[in-house]
């Protein structure tokens, strides 16, 4: 594949911060005051990576992971150490008006909506901002009203609106122009499940009918499972995975959650041996929970039809937020 393919590229990008030096004692403290000292604190470290046009990306990873810094980089609000990114084949820190233009940004923190107005005049001081004809913004504001639910709440300010009702306003804002990368990051936090799932489908929706490319930052595992197919998942200011999500639990699945219940013991020997390869076992009445090394598994389903007359069998995976847990525990590439 050659790099005209891809949308955003990132190469051997690095970001440091000075920091004041935290002070040790009452003179250190005294000598702070008339001369500080700082140290330099690498928030992104020399990471690389490229997103094909149309993608939906995850990008994870804990607080202080340098995954928010990142996408401001991307998105022209930090300038970076060294390094070099290509957005739509310009250069974000640059700022230039034909790329801004040609991009979306939501900060989770930070509203682009106008608080003391109706949510409808934001879409459209939008509208002059992107100068956007008015067929263009008809045809925009037709999709998100019946896409987002947005009749109800037009003509209500900004800041009478409930923080799920405001987003969907937010999400309407940052696709009004039809851009062609949208930054979005932690667009779910705080929001009750009802409104995540319109989200969910919107954003969905969007990226299929747009063609748009969605780089999207979140600490929610279900976004991830809803939304992205591929995940770069960032721990102290380095990537310690990109990849599929299937192969992220391909990868890092050591075992599986095993629920047996039977009606009948057939060889007890067998059902030993069962139990032994189990971890964590729990046994009530005809009914066993454990977890199921993978590599056992063959062996195991071998003897379970010769150990039990099954009533029910479930086998299931980890939730994939207990197996980012452990990467970032970890700290494994």
């Amino acid at each position: 594949m050659s790099t005209t393919d891809y949308v955003i590229e990132v190469n051997n990008l690095i970001k440091k911060f000075n920091v004041p030096v935290k002070p040790k004692g009452l003179m250190d403290r005294v000598r702070q005051v008339f001369l500080r000292r700082w140290k330099s604190f690498i928030a992104v470290n020399n990471i690389s990576f490229n997103v094909e046009k149309g993608e939906f990306l995850g990008y994870l990873g804990p607080n202080g992971s340098g995954k928010t810094t990142t996408i401001k980089m991307l998105s022209g609000v930090l300038t970076p150490t060294s390094g070099q990114v290509k957005c739509l084949g310009r250069v974000p820190w640059k700022r230039e008006r034909e790329y801004l233009k040609r991009i979306g940004v939501l900060f989770g923190n930070r509203s682009n909506l106008i608080f003391d107005i109706a949510l409808e005049e934001s879409f459209l001081l939008y509208k002059d901002i992107y100068e956007l004809s008015d067929e263009f913004y008809a045809e925009r504001m037709k999709i998100f009203r019946k896409m987002l639910d947005l009749d109800k709440i037009l003509h209500i300010p900004v800041r009478k609106l409930s923080f799920g009702q405001r987003m969907r306003g937010e999400l309407g804002v940052v696709f009004l122009h039809k851009p062609e990368i949208v930054f979005l990051d932690e667009p779910t936090i705080g929001i009750d499940p009802l409104a995540k799932e319109r989200i969910h489908i919107f954003l969905r929706e969007i990226n299929k009918r747009d063609n748009v490319t969605i780089v999207l930052t979140t600490h929610n595992i279900g976004d991830i499972e809803e939304l992205c197919k591929r995940v770069i998942i960032m721990n102290k200011g380095k990537v310690i995975y990109d990849g599929s999500v299937s192969r992220l639990k391909k990868r890092y699945v050591k075992s599986k959650d095993i629920l047996i219940d039977y009606f009948e013991i057939k060889d007890r020997k067998s059902v030993s041996e069962i139990k032994r390869m189990l971890k964590d076992i729990e046994i009530e009445g005809t009914s066993i929970k454990g977890k199921l090394p993978k590599n056992k598994q063959k062996v195991f389903f071998e003897l379970l039809t010769k150990a039990y007359n099954i009533l029910e069998l479930n086998v299931m995976e980890p939730p994939l937020e207990n197996i980012i847990r452990e990467i970032y525990r970890s700290g494994e590439k």
